[in-house]
């Protein structure tokens, strides 16, 4: 019985003394556009695909020159990060046009556009850049291809956690005006 409270009070005190990190939990933002354009369309945004990897709540960091992740255990997204995404980029987007009717894509949902975003790399390291890499597809409402482009955006990536999450914030907004700019003109 000696040893069982001895053991008990082991586990007690070794409690006390040490404790793990809090966790810090970061969520993408919309960023003020650099020009509003007058584009009166309307365009969903299909579920955007990021590569398996990404697919958890840690953030993944990644030295330009190195295949090796590092995944913060403490430092984690504050939702799904293709939901994230995908809802920063529609805020991007109303803001930089304002008249467009803009909205995720949805069964039933009547269009003009609608765009398919396929992220390969969202990265960066500390001191280095942050970077935002893939493919976008505008398909008119029918399902035609309209246009394909391939997109690199690279910023600063700051020094630590928050301001790589503020990087990334920017790339998606850089992302968005490509997007906007790349509807066929007449909309």
């Amino acid at each position: 019985m000696k040893k069982f409270i001895v053991c008990v009070m082991s586990l007690v005190l070794s409690g006390c003394f040490f404790s793990t990190k809090n966790s810090s939990f970061y969520v993408l933002e919309s960023q003020q556009p650099a020009e509003v354009l007058n584009v009166k369309t309307s365009l969903a945004i299909e579920n955007i695909r990021l590569p398996d990897y990404l697919q958890k709540p840690q953030i993944v960091l990644q030295k330009s020159d190195s295949p090796e992740l590092k995944i913060s255990e403490f430092n984690r997204w504050a939702s799904d990060l293709e939901d994230m995404v995908q809802n920063t980029l529609i805020e991007d987007l109303e803001a930089i046009a304002p008249k467009a009717d803009i909205k995720p894509l949805a069964y039933g949902i009547k269009t003009r556009y609608v765009i398919k975003i396929n992220i390969e790399k969202m990265s960066g390291y500390f001191k280095e850049e942050a970077v935002l890499k893939g493919t976008y597809y505008i398909l008119a409402s029918s399902g035609q291809l309209l246009k394909q482009s391939d997109f690199e955006l690279k910023t600063d990536c700051g020094k630590n956690y928050a301001d790589y999450v503020m990087a990334q914030s920017t790339l998606v907004a850089q992302l968005a005006e490509q997007l906007i700019k790349a509807l066929p003109r007449g909309v």
